[in-house]
């Protein structure tokens, strides 16, 4: 980067003491030490900050300006991307603690939860003057959420941040649970109203309209319906309604329905079930990418076992690419999708977890399952380190979690949601498909253990892909079967 570059930046965050502590940090393309604090560089050492660096640069491109956002900055690259960061400085201007991504926001937060030095009353004595400069400096303590990626223990919070209460999370794990349980017993009130509507329909075209609606209603269930949260059997309920509708047949020839204007209600249904159906379809397609994007066929990261797709395919059926079309949101996960594995034996029968909505990480059958490198690449980034925390709670600070970044002549492959302490390469390392990578953990913002996998290019958008062993695109319900 050249001078003029560099001066420029600067100028882009004015006056600003940590706008331009940033620049000169963001900018340069080494990390100088002498922009750190002792503090933080005794948390994180310098390489690991420049695989920070590095790791920013290669998702948005070179910096192209700070931007002030009251008490946050944003950064703004030349890839079109931006990244928030929360930042502090020391007495001699140096960065003493600093947030990227979605962490500064939670930093920002902390910091005003620290109580405000309150007025003596008149005749006390006022506090020492040491108090106050004591308190402030500690609750700049973070280290960024970028940096804690990559260290093996997490910063404690000052002792002033006010915490939050143990019981949140658990509100939040039942909230959770009572929400998957009521979309089951929802799919299963739509059910039973499908069976029950072939026998009081009175004119035989109402039984027509009827039977021609089951099959739209079969795939609406099946591709939308959380069945791999559910026993095997539940996946039967879906066609049921098209047998029983075929046997009430019997019923309208019997007793000689006529065959004239069906009813509203028959009329409604079919038309409802039939137009949900062909717009979830649609929507369930995966986003269009540019026309020079073929898909990139990667080998199964998880074999010896039968896995299904939780997440995936278009924005309907899959929360990653509706949140990556949001204004803001994250072009690269357009095309990522969630792998889980159905259990096998006599205490899983199929399962993907022992009960529907199981309080330890250890009851999904997914968690600690060995994941394998998908292709041949070089490893380009290795973080471990980050808990995995309980199931349906997800984790907002690093929605990648622990995770693998491996790069092909073709693309960036990014495994998430792994293990805490089982990521085996470092960065820099050659690997070759097959390679044990680590073990499948609940370390990323999904609601329980999961792998996620997406594709992306140098610039940061997303790239189709596809699994080997696994026939057609990746969509919602898909289920293939990996031998060792």
């Amino acid at each position: 980067m050249g001078m003029g570059t560099r001066l420029r930046l600067r100028a882009s965050g004015g006056t600003d003491p940590v706008s331009q502590a940033l620049v000169a940090l963001f900018g340069a393309p080494q990390v100088e030490p002498m922009l750190i604090s002792e503090r933080l560089l005794g948390r994180v050492p310098v390489h690991r900050l420049q695989e920070t660096l590095d790791g920013l640069r290669e998702r948005h491109g070179e910096l192209r300006g700070v931007r002030r956002r009251r008490d946050l900055h944003l950064l703004v690259f030349t890839g079109g991307g931006s990244e928030l960061v929360w930042a502090r400085l020391d007495e001699d201007g140096r960065l003493v603690s600093f947030v990227t991504g979605p962490g500064a926001l939670t930093a920002r937060h902390a910091t005003a939860t620290v109580p405000a030095p309150s007025r003596p009353a008149e005749g006390a004595v006022p506090p020492a003057p040491v108090a106050a400069p004591v308190a402030a400096p500690a609750v700049v303590a973070p280290v960024p959420a970028a940096v804690v990626a990559d260290t093996p223990t997490p910063v404690v919070p000052p002792a002033v941040v006010t915490t939050p209460k143990p019981a949140a999370p658990l509100v939040a794990k039942s909230a959770a649970a009572v929400s998957l349980q009521r979309t089951v017993l929802a799919y299963s009130g739509a059910t039973a109203a499908e069976l029950t509507f072939p026998w009081i329909t009175g004119s035989g075209t109402g039984w027509l309209l009827i039977l021609a609606q089951t099959p739209a209603f079969a795939w609406y269930v099946l591709r939308t319906a959380p069945t791999h949260a559910l026993p095997p059997w539940f996946r039967l309920l879906a066609p049921a309604p098209i047998v029983v509708t075929l046997l009430a047949l019997a019923r309208v020839l019997g007793v000689g329905l006529p065959w004239g204007m069906p009813g509203l209600p028959e009329i409604g249904l079919c038309v409802g079930v039939v137009g949900l159906t062909a717009w979830t379809r649609h929507r369930a397609r995966p986003v269009p990418g540019a026309p020079t994007a073929h898909p990139l066929l990667l080998r199964s990261p998880l074999r010896d076992g039968t896995f299904v797709f939780t997440e995936a395919g278009g924005p309907a059926t899959n929360r990653h690419a509706d949140a990556s079309l949001q204004p803001g949101g994250d072009r690269a996960l357009r095309y990522a999708a969630d792998l889980v594995q159905l259990g096998d034996g006599p205490q899983w029968r199929g399962r993907r977890a022992l009960g529907l909505a199981p309080a330890s990480n250890e009851r999904y059958a997914v968690f600690g399952h060995p994941v394998h490198c998908p292709v041949d690449g070089v490893i380009l980034a290795a973080v471990d380190g980050l808990p995995d925390h309980a199931p349906q709670v997800a984790s907002a600070n690093h929605p990648d979690g622990n995770h693998v970044r491996i790069g092909t002549d073709r693309g960036v492959i990014v495994l998430s949601g792994l293990r805490e302490g089982s990521v085996l390469p470092r960065r820099g390392q050659h690997v070759a498909a097959g390679t044990p990578l680590a073990c499948v953990g609940n370390s990323a913002d999904a609601l329980e253990p999961s792998l996620r996998v997406r594709a992306e290019n140098s610039v940061g958008l997303a790239l189709p892909f596809r699994i080997e062993e696994c026939p057609g695109t990746p969509c919602r319900g898909r289920r293939f079967t990996v031998e060792d």
